[in-house]
């Protein structure tokens, strides 16, 4: 919708949430801690997500790059969580890490397929996890809140794809809407570097300007 609309990803979305503080927040920060805003090279792009449920706020920003042959591969992602008063920030943490490794993990890798009319995948025994180098570094950060306690567990599992198929679109102009996300689908849709459709993020002056508090938020 924002590319649609030609908006900055993380300009439009601040433009809907007015009456939101904590959304807010949590993806102005993301976009601070992600560059937002700093220049890529060809074949690379970042994509924001945004979520709330379970009574927590996260925003994730994905940075990933795609060969000319279809290959994905991600540079780092950047998660912040707002899900209230916490009293364990390691705890919280690493359920997000967890949690964006399984949701990119899916993304990437899984799908389910049948044969003979039966499910072919059972259980972890055959299921494809990202492996130690295929993980991207991750900066997830805790932000203080005095809000009853919110989920964490799965909230980052659903940001993670969202937000990767944002920076695919971002870095090659193409859309993925089918899991699992792959090069045999870039390539039947015509990978062309030269010719990305995204809105590039704002530059200078103007991102920092959107880092700045929106009226009525939160500390």
């Amino acid at each position: 919708v924002a590319h649609a609309a030609g908006k900055d990803p993380i300009a439009f979305r601040l433009g809907l949430l007015g009456k939101n503080p904590r959304s807010a927040a949590v993806l102005k920060r993301a976009a601070e801690l992600a560059d937002w805003g700093k220049p890529l090279p060809k074949g690379t792009g970042r994509g924001v997500s945004l979520h709330d449920s379970f009574g927590s706020h996260v925003a994730v920003v994905v940075e990933t790059t795609v060969a000319p042959t279809g290959e994905i591969r991600l540079r780092k992602v950047v998660g912040v969580i707002d899900c209230g008063l916490v009293v364990n920030p390691d705890s919280v943490r690493a359920q997000i890490e967890g949690g964006l490794v399984f949701g990119l993990t899916a993304a990437l890798y899984n799908d389910i397929t049948f044969k003979d009319g039966r499910v072919q995948q059972s259980n972890f025994n055959n299921y494809r996890m990202m492996r130690i180098d295929e993980t991207p570094p991750f900066t997830v950060e805790v932000m203080h809140s005095t809000e009853s306690p919110g989920g964490v567990g799965e909230t980052g599992t659903v940001s993670a794809a969202p937000a990767l198929g944002n920076a695919i679109f971002a870095a090659t102009g193409i859309r993925l809407r089918r899991y699992p996300f792959n090069r045999t689908d870039l390539q039947s849709k015509g990978i062309d570097h030269e010719a990305i459709a995204s809105i590039a993020p704002a530059g200078g002056a103007v991102a920092l300007a959107l880092l700045q508090p929106a009226p009525g938020a939160s500390e």
